[in-house]
């Protein structure tokens, strides 16, 4: 697994693809900022400060930017093995489909960690340009870990739609638009069953996110249903991931290379 991870994460790294990820996270302060300045007087916030900055990014991140991002570049991940015709290479290595799969997967868990992080810095360099205050070492550690773990979250529950898309050809992209409207349905998800347990609002519910205060839940949410909507998208992913089969086309190409090295030894 180490070998796959290593690998994976030097591909990763000189693909401009990434740059869909830098871009998106750096856009989300400037955005939730800028919207704050040309909404009617009537709604502005008069006390807007770096730890509002933060709970906008938050939502911004794992309503739609992250979930577009992380499912567009773990996808591309999946499905350009099939594209640059590389799988009938990897299928040679004594190495299970799921497993190299999983090896993706754990590298996109670890870009959410990153982007995260990056998503940090961008949004305190927002906050400071802009003259927000507020900012401090206690601000900086508590809402930084609450948006590292919000990305954290919404990456495990992007990846069934990683693994679905990824391995359909060419069809990640139209992947991380259906996970976009996933995730913007929690604007819609303000009591009852689903304000907890649907995947993207148990992500922000187990990030510490004040729901409530943010995005109108007329009811406080439940730790233990966004556990359980959290665990349905994991068990979801282990499904899927055990039932990944490579491509017809590169199976046989496995089989017939199996087969001519069986004829050689004989």
């Amino acid at each position: 697994m180490w070998s796959i991870l290593k690998g994976e994460w030097r591909k990763l790294r000189r693909c401009q693809i990434l740059l869909v990820g830098i871009v998106a996270l750096a856009l989300c302060p400037v955005v939730q900022y800028g919207t704050q300045l040309i909404v009617s007087p009537e709604v502005r916030n008069p006390n807007y400060d770096l730890v509002s900055l933060f709970a906008n990014v938050i939502w911004g991140n794992t309503q739609i930017f992250l979930p577009i991002s992380l499912v567009m570049i773990g996808g591309w991940m999946i499905d350009r093995e099939h594209t640059d015709d590389a799988m009938k290479n990897l299928l040679t290595v004594p190495v299970s489909y799921p497993k190299l799969l999983g090896g993706k997967l754990i590298i996109t868990l670890l870009l959410s960690l990153l982007f995260g992080l990056y998503s940090v810095a961008v949004t305190v360099l927002t906050g400071t340009l802009a003259g927000l205050e507020g900012l401090s070492a206690a601000v900086l550690l508590g809402q930084g870990a609450q948006v590292v773990a919000a990305a954290l979250n919404t990456c495990l529950v992007c990846m069934p739609m990683i693994l679905i898309f990824g391995q359909m050809r060419g069809a990640y992209l139209g992947g991380s638009l259906l996970t976009f409207f996933l995730g913007y349905c929690i604007l819609f998800f303000k009591s009852g069953f689903l304000l907890s347990a649907y995947p993207f609002s148990a992500a922000l519910i187990l990030a510490g996110f004040d729901m409530q205060a943010y995005n109108g839940a007329t009811q406080a949410p439940s730790v233990l249903l966004a556990l359980a909507g959290m665990a349905a998208a994991a068990a979801l992913t282990l499904a899927i991931l055990m039932r990944s089969r490579p491509g017809s086309k590169a199976e046989n190409r496995r089989k017939i290379k199996k087969g001519r090295g069986q004829r050689r030894r004989a």
